[in-house]
């Protein structure tokens, strides 16, 4: 009889134990899944494109475009990300010359081809919060593998700011490098995207793990 009991006492014990290892599953897989939010961008974040010419540097600066990722955040460190897509239509980009800007969106194509965009194809998260992104970049119809470093900061109201900067050669997208004043001016290959990228948490959280 007092086996009986002992043996009865034990199953007890294994099936509450069994209840608390799922439950506690089933927490950490909530919590999994909770960390995972979408983001998109807002105010304070800014495109620039910086080049050179026989006379003088020259940049366009743009702060109205699109941005949205699902990002995985825990105490302030971001441990994934599953997506980031990113798309700036040409005429937003603005220097302090109107002449400038013309000639700049008929060298990217703006009437064909009206958007420059990035898509995320895999994300590296390394040391001291830096990023390493690796994805698609299309400019002026030509789409090349790029690969960007970025630095990253989870701000106090869970924002998250990334900065970085990526160097390119127009002759990549298959961009003819314009002259202006029968040729007295002549803009150079290399031009360099450097970008503040401020990413606000969505109320939506994403499913998926």
């Amino acid at each position: 009889m007092k086996n009986n009991i002992y043996r009865t006492s034990s199953i007890n014990k294994c099936g509450m134990l069994r209840t608390c290892f799922m439950m506690l599953g089933m927490l950490l897989f909530a919590v999994e899944t909770q960390a995972q939010t979408s983001y998109k961008i807002t105010n304070g974040s800014q495109i620039k494109v910086l080049g050179t010419s026989n006379l003088h540097d020259w940049n366009m600066t743009a702060s109205t475009f699109t941005l949205e990722g699902i990002f995985k955040v825990r105490d302030r460190e971001v441990l994934d990300i599953k997506s980031l897509s990113f798309s700036l239509p040409v005429s937003n980009l603005k220097s302090k010359d109107d002449l400038m800007d013309t000639r700049a969106y008929k060298t990217l194509k703006a009437a064909e081809f009206n958007k420059i965009s990035f898509k995320l194809n895999d994300a590296a998260l390394m040391p001291q919060h830096k990023l390493k992104a690796t994805g698609s970049l299309t400019i002026g119809g030509v789409t090349n593998e790029v690969v960007i470093m970025s630095t990253y900061v989870v701000n106090s109201d869970d924002t998250i700011t990334l900065k970085g900067s990526k160097a390119i050669k127009m002759s990549d997208h298959k961009i003819k490098v314009p002259s202006f004043m029968m040729g007295a001016l002549k803009t150079g290959n290399d031009v360099t995207i450097e970008f503040i990228l401020k990413l606000k948490k969505q109320n939506n959280t994403i499913t998926q793990n």
